[in-house]
C-alpha cells in the first residue's frame, strides 16, 4: 500500500507497472462522465467516479487478485480503510469476472485520510475500503480508480 501526493508520483516509477497509469493521471483532461476509459485494453484502464462518501457503518474491505488499484482523489476528501489482506474474514468469496472479494470490516485497521491531488495504491495483499466520509458531514469527491492489470 502506497499513500502519497499526484506531485510525488515519480519516487514509485521503478514500479513500471504503475507508470503508465501515473502518466495518464498527470495529464489529466480526461473524461469525468466516462464510465471506463481505455487506455491499454484489459491492461489498463481508468474507472472516473463522482459521488458523496458513505458512513463508516455502510462500508465494506474488499480485494483485488489480478489488478493493482491506484485511488486518485482530484478533489474532496475521503476515508479509506487499509488492513493486510490475512487480518481479514471473507465476506464474499472472490469473483474471477469482477476480480473482487469482499470482506468483514475487522475491529482494528488504518484510517488514510485521502485528499484532492493524493493517491493511495492497493495491491492484492491490500485490504482496502474506499469511500468512507470523514466526520458526520460529507462533501462531494471526484475520483479516478485506474486498474493496473499485474505481472
Amino acid at each position: 500500500m502506497i499513500l502519497d501526493t499526484l506531485a510525488n508520483w515519480r519516487l514509485y516509477e521503478t514500479l513500471s507497472e504503475l507508470r503508465s497509469a501515473f502518466e495518464f493521471l498527470e495529464k489529466g483532461g480526461f473524461d469525468r462522465g466516462a464510465s471506463r476509459i481505455e487506455i491499454d485494453g484489459s491492461r489498463l484502464f481508468a474507472l472516473p467516479q463522482a459521488y458523496t462518501p458513505k458512513p463508516l457503518a455502510e462500508g465494506r474491505f474488499e480485494a483485488h487478485r489480478r489488478y493493482a488499484d491506484i485511488q486518485y482523489v482530484i478533489s474532496g476528501a475521503e476515508m479509506m480503510g487499509y488492513a493486510p489482506l490475512e487480518a481479514l474474514a471473507v465476506e464474499t468469496p472472490y469473483d474471477g469476472e469482477k476480480d473482487i472479494a469482499f470482506y468483514h470490516k475487522p475491529e482494528a485497521f488504518s484510517r488514510l485520510m485521502v485528499a484532492g491531488g493524493s493517491f493511495a495504491v492497493f495491491y492484492p495483499q491490500d485490504g482496502h475500503m474506499p469511500g468512507i466520509r470523514i466526520g458526520d458531514e460529507g462533501g462531494a469527491v471526484q475520483k479516478v480508480v485506474m486498474k493496473v492489470l499485474l505481472p
